[in-house]
């Protein structure tokens, strides 16, 4: 099994990485040329998306991966379930889409488009979970983040010609993401068969006790960013966004495994903690030691000294991705192994340190500024990981079970 899973998250790391290193290069190159402003106004629309999004499609893509791992997809009219969930999908998007265009003062233009990017973003989690309950890892990852890797031409267009305007990013950016949510409709339906039978109400139901995880963890991930420009300014988000580029090192790894993880430890009788720990411990050390030994040479080769006071920022959020490394190996194994009694405590947690994280990350930037989002992220993901850990030994029993 391990070593089946080592090369399932060897290939999606390839692919995720190949993506991500587009996806850093444009914001290196969005963050050399625009204002410190405009680069925060273009985080903070890249924010928006990604966390309405993550909320619009209400648990549905873990359910989806989760369903269709254990049952054959040719057996089901998928394309249904895709109708139910854009439907829901576009009236939370809608009210996400509202809220913050109060919040941010943003304008109709911009929320339009931002709507219309949202149902596009909704279509290709679906549709890439499909296909990684197939074990089409590689073509799962390309087509949920494609969008990310093809930015980089945009984004080296508004470099070369040196576009100092927010809107011209933001626009390219929601319109990449459009454009393939057509390209990736069209391969699953040649790709993958439908059947005529009808997606059972348990995979809805089940990805409706996700929701609030998976909402929970969207706050959790996002609201840093969120509240920085509320709190503090653009320019301080600016600052913080860029720090966090170096960190994708951690993101790109834990993301890939935890691609593969869920539905392999479905799959899996046997899941073997200990020594999936051991490995985890030895590259989030690696990793760890790079970042923070060469914080302030890395921000100054990427930004060309325009965010070299970030240095400690980067060594914080590096830690915070070192641990969370472990959080992503506890949590797959909760989500992929462990049965609903397991999934409510895991909501609980969930659900508890989002209230954590909110309340901490007020009283920390009120304090101290930009350091404390990253002080916050740290204690928040280290108090995840631990309570994760001994959600799994409660249900250790469940480990051993087909």
């Amino acid at each position: 099994m391990l070593k089946k899973m080592a090369l399932n998250i060897g290939g999606v790391s390839f692919v995720l990485a190949f993506i991500m290193a587009f996806a850093s290069l444009s914001s290196i190159m969005l963050g050399r040329v625009l204002s410190p402003t405009a680069f925060g106004q273009f985080s903070l629309m890249r924010t928006l998306l990604l966390f309405i999004g993550a909320l619009a499609v209400w648990g549905q893509d873990v359910a989806t991966a989760r369903f269709f791992s254990k049952h054959g997809v040719e057996s089901y009219r998928w394309m249904n379930a895709l109708r139910l969930i854009i439907g829901v999908g576009a009236v939370l998007a809608l009210v996400g889409v509202i809220i913050a265009g109060l919040i941010y003062h943003i304008n109709l233009v911009m929320l339009i488009a931002l709507f219309a990017a949202l149902l596009a973003y909704v279509t290709t989690l679906f549709l890439s979970n499909l296909m990684r309950s197939q074990g089409r890892y590689s073509q799962a990852i390309l087509m949920l983040n494609g969008f990310r890797g093809l930015f980089f031409l945009a984004a080296v267009v508004i470099f070369l010609l040196q576009i100092d305007n927010a809107s011209a990013a933001i626009f390219s950016y929601y319109g990449i993401i459009i454009l393939l949510m057509f390209v990736n409709l069209g391969h699953a339906l040649r790709s993958l068969p439908q059947g005529e039978g009808r997606v059972p109400g348990e995979m809805h139901s089940t990805g409706l006790l996700f929701m609030g995880s998976q909402a929970s963890v969207a706050i959790i991930g996002s609201i840093d960013s969120l509240f920085i420009p509320a709190f503090l300014d653009l320019p301080a988000l600016a600052l913080y966004q860029a720090s966090v580029v170096p960190t994708q090192l951690f993101n790109i790894l834990g993301r890939a495994a935890k691609y593969v993880w869920v539905p392999e430890f479905g799959r899996s009788q046997k899941v073997k903690v200990k020594r999936l720990s051991i490995a985890v411990t030895f590259v989030a050390s690696a990793l760890l030691a790079l970042l923070v030994v060469y914080a302030r040479p890395l921000l100054h080769l990427l930004y060309d000294g325009k965010y070299n006071h970030g240095a400690e920022l980067l060594r914080i959020l590096a830690m915070a991705g070192a641990v969370r490394l472990f959080y992503n190996l506890a949590s797959s194994i909760i989500i992929g192994k462990l049965k609903k009694e397991a999934l409510y405590y895991h909501l609980g947690v969930t659900i508890a340190m989002m209230f954590v994280e909110i309340g901490l990350l007020i009283y920390m930037l009120k304090h101290h500024g930009v350091i404390g989002a990253a002080l916050t992220v740290f204690i928040v993901i280290f108090l995840r990981t631990v309570l994760s850990f001994m959600i799994i030994l409660k249900f250790k029993h469940q480990l051993a079970e087909a």
